[in-house]
């Protein structure tokens, strides 16, 4: 494990200094983690592992409302099948990923902020659509075009136009746009319309309306959409979440994804499952925080239980 630590390290600097971020003024931010993970299945063995991770983003202003960013990914995973990046791409027996994995081009206007590049991307107000989330690391794991966020008048707005950089040339794309109200402080609800075109199998329209509401302490977020899938085609999503202090937070989300109710198979919520997740964060200061989740769920296709706890310690920099 030294040995992959350091190889991961001396990986990490040459990047850094591949980029030549010290030769021009640039804004950094980024985090640290370690991620410990046990899943369970029905009649297979229990897997386990600990993923520590390592994210630094670059951000220069070049001036009238533009920008460029780039960002290093970095993990090192003690059992590869649990680890966040692309086991296609790099081998089922690594342990180790560092890469130059985000970069592009932004635009902030006065309401709009408009991001061209390589990027995580999220469909919907709980990714419940889509996800290729910022936790991913490393190669073949983002998608490249564009993402729009803001408001028009008094509507929200989040747009995607995107083509997934993935291994070999099944580049999928991802098309979507939300549009959000809050008639009150308490209260948003919208609507999100989007087709995900696959090059290969079937291409889906979905449509998924969505709604949040604020009551002191707690807060419930649902989300529900449907495909054009001729069946087993819906999902849902519902969470609620109750702050007990400023740095203590307890959440119980339910969920149900059919085979075809997401975008390519690619929700935040493993596909052809449903369950319960039990979650409770702590935020130690204004920089680290500890997050731990137990998620039961079943398989909807053949019924079987599956099991996920997951214990994460990060810090922000």
């Amino acid at each position: 494990m030294r040995k992959s630590m350091a190889a991961l390290l001396l990986g990490l600097n040459l990047s850094i200094a591949s980029v030549g971020w010290a030769a021009d003024p640039v804004s950094l931010a980024g985090d640290v983690s370690i991620k410990y993970e046990k899943d369970t299945a029905a009649d297979s063995a229990d897997i386990s592992g600990a993923m520590y991770s390592f994210k630094l983003k670059g951000v220069t202003d070049i001036g009238g409302g533009w920008s460029l960013y780039a960002r290093i990914g970095a993990q090192y995973a003690t059992q590869p099948s649990l680890s966040d990046y692309n086991l296609d791409l790099y081998g089922e027996n690594k342990k180790s990923v560092v890469a130059l994995d985000q970069f592009g081009i932004g635009y902030k206007s006065e309401k709009l902020v408009y991001k061209l590049g390589r990027q995580d991307v999220a469909v919907g107000t709980t990714a419940l659509l889509y996800s290729r989330p910022d936790s991913n690391i490393g190669k073949k794991n983002f998608a490249d075009g564009l993402t729009v966020s803001g408001t028009i008048g008094t509507l929200e707005v989040a747009a995607v136009l995107a083509q997934e950089d993935n291994v070999g040339t099944q580049d999928n794309k991802v098309y979507a746009i939300r549009t959000g109200y809050s008639p009150t402080e308490r209260l948003n609800y919208g609507i999100t319309l989007g087709r995900y075109q696959d090059v290969v199998n079937e291409s889906t329209n979905h449509w998924a309306v969505d709604g949040t509401y604020q009551l002191g302490a707690n807060s419930l977020k649902t989300e529900f959409t449907k495909s054009s899938s001729s069946g087993d085609n819906k999902a849902y999503v519902a969470s609620w979440n109750h702050s007990f202090s400023d740095k203590t937070a307890g959440y119980v989300t339910g969920f149900r994804v059919e085979t075809n109710g997401d975008m390519g198979k690619q929700s935040d919520f493993d596909n052809d499952n449903r369950g319960v997740y039990y979650g409770i964060t702590y935020k130690l200061n204004d920089a680290d925080g500890l997050e731990v989740v137990y998620k039961d769920q079943k398989i909807i296709s053949s019924g079987e239980n599956n099991t996920k706890l997951e214990a994460t310690f990060s810090h922000t920099f």
